[in-house]
């Protein structure tokens, strides 16, 4: 791969990211969030794409990128409203921006005229008529404080900077506020990357008070005139208390290359010069020191100019009472003692040096605890090296167990030292798969951040009205398991708008609120992740599913069914209960690719659904496909391994509580709760030699809290396993959720607890 190769996979896995906090946002905005910080990480969003894209040529996406940042720049102006419209043309912006990255992405021609009339929306809205803004009315949404930038184009030959009219030089009174002089001359890749120097110079306003000059010396006679040249460089002064070198030059960070920057630091700025009201100085000649006494007498309405000087040449007046005249504290003394100053005594008068120098002195104590404060840092890291990591990590595990293998009682009474490193080994390896499993996880807020949109689309397509409410999206689930949700969760989604929420004079009908609900959760549950999608709808009608599943012949016309078999038969491949195919549904594909999904990655699906009260979805994924903590059982004379976090308890054959159920199953009898029993070397067709009194049964749970006994010839014990994919090496087999290679060399098979209790071979084996 290429240096090019690599800067544009980098570009794109940041696109990816920036869309995401796209949809993010909008979701805040749209609930009524609309402040600036907000609008701001949009816009920056948006700039972020559109730089990239100029810098690979990506032209279609950098001309969109370009006329939607300008809209969102006027929005952040107040020139246009974040009304409702605007918002939803954002929302529907955010949609094309995604095509267009996917499309430069994969190097795919979209349509001819592709986003073109969401451009015309845009130059419409920023061009179009009266404002709250243009009215001169104040804008509720955002309350932006912002610097306007004054451009001189007359006065490009050198001289001093003409300050800003009085309108935009009011300033905090700081006498600490340094001063930047900036030389920017644009290249013309600069423009030819879409990249505006206004909008930079807007950015630059936002760090302090600025003032612009134009340098035209450059400009040639008409003759000479170059339509494509760059004849105009700007020099720029910035005042602030708060900006920083790194600051500043983050503003130019997207042009850099394309442009000769110096940004050279002046010193401190001199303090601007403010007018006090009359009723101030009064108070302040209360208790004026000399100098400040004779610049009061020949000037009526001094500035905070001359107020500065004369503090500068005189002790600070006491600051209570109660110190014994003659003791002089100057500001740094006053500043240096380690217990805070006494408040004044009632009637006291504070002069307005002690408010200056208070003032000063808490904003310098802020600026150093901030900068004590460690910032966070991150790394960008290409996936595959942290699966080689995680397999690498996988082996160490195998290895440990190995050596831990080979230590019979023998060895450790001969070799205790031995005994103890390998157990500082056993933690080291645990503590490493840890560290690298919580590389690898993400929250689940990346995917349902996307869902709200879905809904909105939903909602619109089928004329209902429909919310959709989240709850754990900081659950952290393995990178690998996430990729394989979208599609899973898009689907459940769906077919709850379509087929579970009914319509809005129906459900007033039914005495429910007009809006339905979908709930989209996420938690862990030991060493899995419970999602689930549910709704508030007409629940699952199952005579229509079973009459429609004996029409398609997926069941038998005699078969009879219980209430949770004929739930599954939704899962079935093909089937759909819906007459006439939609957009949204008819084809019977969604909820399949649901499941075989889900299974692909380890996980099941469970369904629970009330009639007339909604359905409730759930998926049960593993938390890593990597390492499992595993118990390791006997069956027949092959081992094999449970998942410890499906594990309730285990039990010796010789005092369970066996029995019969009325269709001749065999049970088991625990606290009053009657249990299915599997026996494993039956299962698997593995002859056992082990009387029945010296077995062992496995309690297990599986989905919806539903208890399953497995009966095994020994347990052998716990220990961390490698989970190896059976069906990318062999095929997909039920009741088996993969293999791992054991110690010795040997390889296990992994039980697959749901899939066990799903398989109709179960019944007859166990009766």
């Amino acid at each position: 791969m290429s240096d090019l190769d690599t800067f544009k996979a980098t570009y794109f896995d940041e696109c990816s990211e920036l869309l995401t906090e796209l949809e993010e946002q909008f979701a805040r905005i749209e609930a009524g969030e609309r402040d600036a910080d907000r609008l701001n990480a949009v816009f920056r969003a948006i700039h972020s794409i559109k730089g990239g894209a100029g810098a690979f040529g990506f032209a279609d996406l950098v001309a969109f990128a370009h006329a939607y940042e300008t809209l969102l720049d006027n929005v952040r102006d107040g020139r246009v409203v974040l009304a409702a419209p605007v918002v939803t043309l954002c929302i529907r912006a955010n949609d094309l921006v995604t095509d267009l990255v996917r499309a430069a992405r994969v190097g795919e021609r979209l349509p001819a005229g592709f986003g073109l009339a969401e451009i015309a929306q845009f130059d419409a809205l920023s061009k179009g008529g009266e404002t709250p803004a243009a009215k001169g009315e104040p804008i509720e949404e955002f309350d932006i404080d912002f610097t306007p930038v004054k451009v001189d184009l007359t006065k490009h030959q050198a001289g001093e900077p003409e300050p800003l009219d009085d309108s935009f030089a009011m300033a905090p009174l700081r006498v600490d506020r340094s001063q930047w002089e900036i030389r920017f001359t644009p290249h013309g890749e600069l423009y030819a990357r879409a990249n505006d120097p206004l909008l930079l110079f807007r950015e630059l306003g936002n760090l302090g008070e600025i003032t612009v000059r134009a340098r035209l010396s450059d400009l040639p006679a008409l003759a000479d005139f170059e339509p494509f040249g760059v004849y105009c460089s700007w020099e720029i002064t910035l005042v602030s208390g708060t900006a920083s070198d790194a600051e500043i030059a983050e503003v130019f960070e997207f042009v850099d290359g394309n442009c000769d920057l110096t940004i050279a630091k002046l010193g401190l700025a001199p303090p601007p010069r403010v007018d006090l009201p009359r009723g101030l100085f009064e108070l302040a000649a209360m208790v004026t020191p000399p100098s400040l006494a004779r610049a009061l007498e020949e000037e009526a309405r001094p500035s905070f100019t001359d107020l500065a000087e004369a503090l500068k040449s005189d002790r600070a007046p006491p600051h209570t009472p109660e110190e014994l005249p003659g003791t002089e504290l100057s500001a740094m003394e006053v500043e240096s003692r380690s217990e805070p100053p006494a408040a004044p005594a009632p009637n006291a008068v504070v002069s307005a040096a002690d408010v200056v120098s208070e003032t000063d002195a808490s904003e310098r104590r802020v600026g150093e605890a901030d900068r004590r404060t460690p910032m966070p840092q991150s790394i960008r890291v290409d996936l595959e090296k942290v699966d080689r990591v995680v397999n690498m990590v996988g082996e160490l595990v195998i290895t440990q167990s190995m050596l831990t293998q080979q230590m019979d009682d023998t060895l450790k009474a001969r070799y205790q030292e031995l005994v103890r490193g390998l157990e500082v080994l056993a933690q080291t390896t645990r503590g490493l798969q840890d560290a690298v499993m919580a590389i690898r996880a993400q929250p689940v807020k990346s995917v349902f951040s996307r869902m709200p949109r879905l809904v909105r689309e939903l909602s619109a397509a089928t004329g209902k009205s429909i919310r959709i409410e989240t709850v754990g999206e900081a659950t952290e689930i393995d990178k690998t398991v996430i990729e394989q949700l979208s599609d899973p969760l898009t689907h459940m989604i769906r077919n709850s708008a379509d087929h579970g929420i009914e319509a809005p004079e129906k459900r007033l009908a039914l005495g429910k609120p007009e809006t339905g609900t979908i709930l989209l959760t996420a938690e862990q549950a030991g060493g899995n992740i419970l999602i689930a999608v549910e709704d508030d709808g007409a629940g699952i009608n199952r005579e229509r599913v079973l009459e429609v599943a004996r029409q398609r012949g997926v069941v038998a016309a005699d078969q009879q069914l219980s209430d949770e078999e004929i739930d599954q038969l939704i899962f079935a491949p093909g089937f759909s209960t819906v007459e006439a195919i939609s957009d949204i549904s008819g084809r019977g594909v969604g909820m399949d690719v649901v499941l075989s999904n889900i299974k692909k990655i380890g996980g099941s699906v469970h369904v629970r659904s009330i009639r007339g009260q909604g359905t409730r979805i759930t998926l049960r994924l593993p938390l890593t496909l990597a390492v499992l903590d595993v118990m390791l059982v006997r069956v027949g004379s092959a081992p094999y391994v449970i998942p410890l976090s499906s594990i309730v308890e285990t039990i010796q054959c010789a005092r369970a509580d066996f029995g019969r159920a009325p269709s001749g199953a065999r049970v088991l009898r625990v606290r009053g709760e009657y249990v299915q029993v599997i026996d494993l070397s039956q299962r698997f067709d593995l002859p056992s030699e082990t009387d029945v009194a010296a077995r062992f049964i496995v309690l297990c749970e599986a989905e919806g809290g539903v208890k399953v006994a497995l009966v095994a010839d020994d347990i052998i014990g716990q220990q961390q396993v490698v989970i190896k994919s059976l069906e990318e090496n062999f095929e997909r087999i039920e009741g088996i959720a993969g293999g791992t290679i054991l110690g010795d060399g040997s390889v296990a098979l992994i039980v697959d607890v749901q899939g066990l209790k799903s398989t109709p071979r179960l019944h007859r084996s166990a009766a």
